[in-house]
């Protein structure tokens, strides 16, 4: 059983070699431990600067881990296959001469895992997701996008399943509380939408749902400027779920604008005042997701913005690092502190 390791390599299944042509082995290069977020280790390059690879939930890194796509142009990451095997079988099913790509046939040697077979007939189209779901019935993307196309043919009780399910694969979704807390809040279940709400607004910004490429974006309707609308009906919303009646979200979310780029706001203040708060009540979970809010709030933002906050790559990863031994996921923990080690330059002024 594959386990999240502890040291990074960007190149996880040595697809890519292990020496430059005059013999120097290769050194892992990492770039930031905001985006793309802790946890996914890339694989197979698909030549415009994105990857498929590995990605462990939080708090899962003993586990078998999904296969994820970045979209690095649109700052997302794509839980698009429950497992190895899975991917193995959509990359079959849509492929007219069922082949995988080199990378994953060295992706399955190194994993020793069998080559995946598929017993369909045609090819299946890349945004044939329902078929495709079929194929894979534990990728979280495919749970919600099938759920966004659910809501549109008026179908809440199954979509709702769903983003469920998507949610309890990848704990993390933000895309997919958004939309449970969208279908929940249409279903006039205010206050249980209220926690999905929330929850998408501090779940790793990587997991919104976006994407460069048209077969990996979510048809929800009701997904545009998704982040400002979960703001403006939190903040509207007059009974909250019991469980979040002291909540330091709620207390200050009606300070919070989720606005970028901006000369005025004090929204970072109020989150790492957040991430105190979760911290001193024992919510040590609440405190990693605002904390890695925080990064992904700051990397938008000006390298200014973060020499204002001492925002380093060394300083945001300490803090994280700690958070989670806190939370009790010490192997997440040990592999930031080893990313921070590795990188050239961590106390310069980037995430």
């Amino acid at each position: 059983m594959m386990k999240m390791p502890t040291v990074y390599d960007d190149d996880i299944l040595s697809v890519e070699g292990g020496s430059y042509p005059d013999g120097t082995p290769t050194r892992t290069t990492v770039y930031s431990i905001v985006y793309p977020p802790v946890g996914f280790f890339p694989f197979a390059a698909t030549g415009n600067g994105d990857y498929h690879g590995f990605y462990w939930p939080i708090g899962r890194e003993d586990r078998p881990p999904m296969v994820a796509y970045s979209s690095h142009d649109a700052y997302a990451l794509i839980p698009e296959h429950g497992d190895l095997a899975c991917a193995g079988r959509c990359q079959l099913a849509r492929d007219e001469d069922r082949k995988l790509t080199y990378e994953f046939e060295s992706a399955f040697d190194a994993a020793d895992l069998p080559r995946p077979s598929v017993d369909v007939s045609g090819v299946i189209a890349v945004d044939d997701h329902k078929q495709l779901l079929a194929l894979d019935p534990d990728s979280p993307f495919r749970n919600c996008v099938v759920a966004d196309q659910l809501i549109a043919a008026n179908e809440l009780d199954e979509a709702e399943s769903h983003y469920r399910k998507a949610i309890e694969l990848l704990p993390e979704y933000g895309a997919a509380h958004f939309g449970l807390g969208y279908l929940l809040r249409r279903t006039r279940r205010q206050s249980q939408a209220s926690i999905h709400l929330r929850q998408s607004l501090i779940c790793p910004l990587a997991f919104w749902g976006g994407c460069f490429w048209a077969d990996h974006i979510l048809p929800g309707s009701f997904r545009p400027d998704w982040a400002r609308k979960s703001l403006l009906w939190l903040q509207k919303l007059k009974e909250p779920d019991e469980s979040l009646r002291d909540d330091p979200f709620m207390q200050n979310v009606q300070d919070l604008t989720i606005d970028t780029g901006v000369a005025e706001s004090r929204d970072s203040e109020l989150s790492i005042a957040m991430v105190d708060d979760y911290h001193r009540r024992g919510q040590f979970l609440d405190a990693v997701f605002m904390w890695i809010t925080v990064g992904d709030r700051a990397a938008l933002e000006t390298t200014s913005f973060r020499e204002r906050y001492g925002l380093t790559a060394r300083s945001f990863g300490t803090r994280l690092a700690a958070l989670f031994r806190d939370a009790g996921i010490d192997r997440r923990a040990e592999l930031i502190e080893n990313m921070v080690s590795l990188m050239e330059k961590p106390e310069g002024l980037y995430l």
